[in-house]
């Protein structure tokens, strides 16, 4: 029986993570707590994505649970010590809204109740760009396996400069949250065209830009998951994990999927893996060949199929 009073701990930074905890999330409140009986736990920094929670249910993450009332049953969105570090990690063979659902609420969401929550809209107008002719290109990441290279970044950039819209450059850099590493930065440099809006952006102010633009370029993770809760077009990369396993439920909205032809892609999909490292390639490649073989021209081929130019 689903615990009456329920602390949803969301004891992760990872950005993807917590969007496709929201849903889950909001089906609880929806249909488990009509007495406001529960409490939201997320990083401070996040707490934008949680928009829909009052704000008396809302609190800052406390790994040590002792700010928490002892009277309320906690949820994690991943497993907690003593589980095992494996048992922590994405598994390989399930959707992001299904693992956020399993643990929070011991079942599975059919994906189109697991459909992302919309960010709230932010005032963008303060950037003087019109973004409705413009293609966002995603230019950091913080997995080195997970990265577009920068002559690649900059090949895309100048397609569609060419073709009559203008690209916006976003990401962030540096430390963020709680990650003790920076980002795994591409070392893409502003090319003197476009709008560069790395580090100037909120995740509201990003999904509000990215509803409003024609396409979002990038590859597989935080950025393009604020991209999934938009209704925008997506082309995105995959290299370490299959696509069925990361994009959700979007409705009418097209996503295209991009991936290098080898043998070994989906890695961490694919090869059962018993430890896995975002940022070392199972192969022991320094630059892993799935990134080395995802150029432009497959962005490209995939932003031609949307008719938007």
């Amino acid at each position: 029986m689903f615990g009456d009073k329920t602390i949803y701990a969301l004891n992760s930074a990872a950005v993807g993570d917590l969007i496709a905890a929201a849903p889950a999330i909001k089906y609880a409140i929806e249909n488990f707590h009509r007495h406001h009986n529960y409490i939201v736990a997320v990083y401070p920094d996040f707490r934008e994505i949680y928009h829909f929670v009052p704000s008396d249910r809302i609190v800052d993450f406390d790994a040590s649970c002792e700010s928490y009332p002892n009277d309320y049953c906690i949820r994690y969105l991943n497993p907690p010590k003593p589980a095992s570090f494996v048992c922590k990690l994405t598994p390989s063979r399930m959707k992001l809204t299904q693992y956020a659902s399993v643990n929070l609420l011991g079942r599975v969401l059919d994906d189109h109740i697991a459909r992302y929550v919309k960010f709230k809209p932010a005032d963008v107008t303060g950037y003087g760009v019109d973004f409705t002719k413009t293609v966002v290109i995603i230019t950091t990441y913080r997995d080195k396996q997970r990265t577009i290279l920068p002559e690649e970044l900059k090949n895309i950039s100048e397609y569609v400069q060419s073709r009559g819209l203008t690209p916006v450059y976003v990401g962030r850099r540096g430390k963020v949250s709680i990650w003790k590493n920076s980002l795994a930065i591409s070392d893409f440099e502003d090319p003197g065209f476009g709008v560069d809006l790395r580090d100037k952006t909120s995740l509201s102010e990003l999904a509000t830009i990215m509803s409003m633009t024609r396409a979002v370029v990038g590859m597989d993770g935080g950025p393009i998951h604020v991209a999934f809760t938009t209704d925008t077009p997506v082309v995105c990369g995959f290299t370490t994990v299959g696509p069925k396993y990361r994009i959700p439920y979007r409705g009418l909205a097209r996503t295209i999927a991009v991936s290098p032809n080898i043998s070994c892609n989906f890695c961490e999909s694919d090869w059962s893996l018993n430890m896995w490292s975002f940022n070392r390639c199972p192969r022991k490649l320094e630059l892993a060949e799935c990134v080395t073989k995802m150029t432009a021209d497959q962005f490209i081929e995939g932003l031609n199929s949307l008719n938007i130019w």
